[in-house]
């Protein structure tokens, strides 16, 4: 949560579950005020659909601040990887969700390292060339049962 706000160079950040809290949710959409890239990466499906569509309720904000979002098509999509600036990353067990954060025992390692994290960041451009991305105004128009299962999701999200 701190390396976001700092951020100066392209935040990349892959996850399965990506279900922000809003201050993490905040951090993403302020980035791009101030010219940072910020892109990520989500599964393009996942075992769950109350999660996904969960996780989904967020991505209008996101689009609308300028913060890119692809889903991973081509498999399985489980890494949790974040890294910040080129230089740093984290890595591990870690989702992007309230019950990681505060309930379960997750663990990540940081990076501080150019060489390692650049081939981190190698591993993110080459699953993006197997992912769709989500475009603003395909997003708007989005079906009504989507965006129904999103607002019915919204009471438990902080639970998931």
């Amino acid at each position: 949560l701190l390396a976001i706000p700092s951020a100066r160079r392209p935040i990349y950040v892959t996850n399965p579950y990506f279900l922000a809290h809003a201050r993490m949710t905040r951090a993403l959409i302020d980035a791009p005020s101030r010219g940072v890239r910020v892109v990520v990466l989500l599964p393009g499906a996942i075992d769950n659909n109350i999660v996904r569509q969960a996780s989904r309720s967020k991505f209008g904000e996101l689009l609308k601040a300028g913060v890119e979002i692809y889903e991973y098509q081509a498999g399985l999509l489980h890494a949790k990887v974040m890294t910040v600036d080129g230089i740093w990353a984290t890595i591990g067990s870690t989702n992007l969700d309230s019950r990681s954060f505060a309930l379960n025992e997750e663990l990540n390692a940081v990076v501080y390292h150019t060489s390692v994290v650049a081939q981190l960041e190698d591993v993110f451009a080459e699953d993006l060339k197997y992912s769709r991305k989500i475009e603003s105004d395909q997003w708007r128009r989005r079906g009504f049962f989507s965006q129904l299962l999103q607002i019915l999701s919204l009471p438990v999200r902080e639970q998931l």
